[in-house]
Formats: C-alpha cells, sequence, structure tokens
C-alpha cells in the first residue's frame, strides 16, 4: 500500500469517500473526514461532497427568495439528491466523478488547507 493510499481512520477508501455524498449525512462526515484523514483521495471527495451540498443550499436559499422561482426550489433538492446518490454509488465503486466547477473549488481548497 502506497504511503498516500493508507488510512487515517479504519475505512476503506472507497466507503470514506462515499460517506461524503450521503443525502443528510454527507456534510457530517465530509466535515469529520476532512479535519481528521490524512488520505488526499479521501479529503478530495469531502472538499467535493461539501460544496455540493453548499451550492444546493445556496441555489435553494437565491430561488427561494424570489416568489415567481421558488416553485423550482424542490426540483433543485430532487436534482441535488440524484447527483448526491449516483456520486456516492460511482465513489464506492471506486470511480472518481469531477462535478463541473464543483471539482475545480474542491481542488483550489484542498491546496489551501493542506498543511
Amino acid at each position: 500500500m502506497k504511503a498516500e493510499e493508507q488510512m487515517t481512520l479504519n475505512l476503506p477508501g472507497n466507503i470514506a469517500s462515499a460517506l461524503c455524498y450521503i443525502p443528510g449525512i454527507g456534510w457530517v462526515a465530509g466535515v469529520v473526514l476532512l479535519l481528521l484523514e490524512k488520505n488526499k483521495n479521501v479529503r478530495w471527495h469531502a472538499c467535493q461532497g461539501l460544496i455540493l451540498g453548499l451550492a444546493m443550499v445556496v441555489i435553494a436559499f437565491v430561488l427561494g427568495a424570489t416568489i415567481i422561482l421558488a416553485v423550482l426550489v424542490p426540483a433543485v433538492w430532487v436534482a441535488g439528491v440524484i447527483v448526491q446518490l449516483v456520486t456516492a454509488v460511482k465513489t464506492y465503486q471506486g470511480k472518481t466523478i469531477r462535478l463541473p466547477k464543483i471539482a475545480e473549488w474542491a481542488d483550489k481548497l484542498l491546496v489551501k488547507i493542506t498543511p
């Protein structure tokens, strides 16, 4: 096992990475793994999962602030949950899905917060 593949926590990398995308609890797993895990791949998935969740909240809030577009808020949540579930399954299978813009932000954030 390579040094960068070693896990700080006793979770396989694919499970730890997939936890970051689970709807409802993904943000908790993302924060915990981002703070405690040393594996770069898992930390990247934690960043991307947190940014995805935050983007869903911001988009829903902005749409909800307008009377006409507020009807789109449930569609944003449904689409977001579908993206989170697909990403969680693909990540569990060992594949990396780079979401447009969100992956770029995750790359930049990870560079800034990595000691």
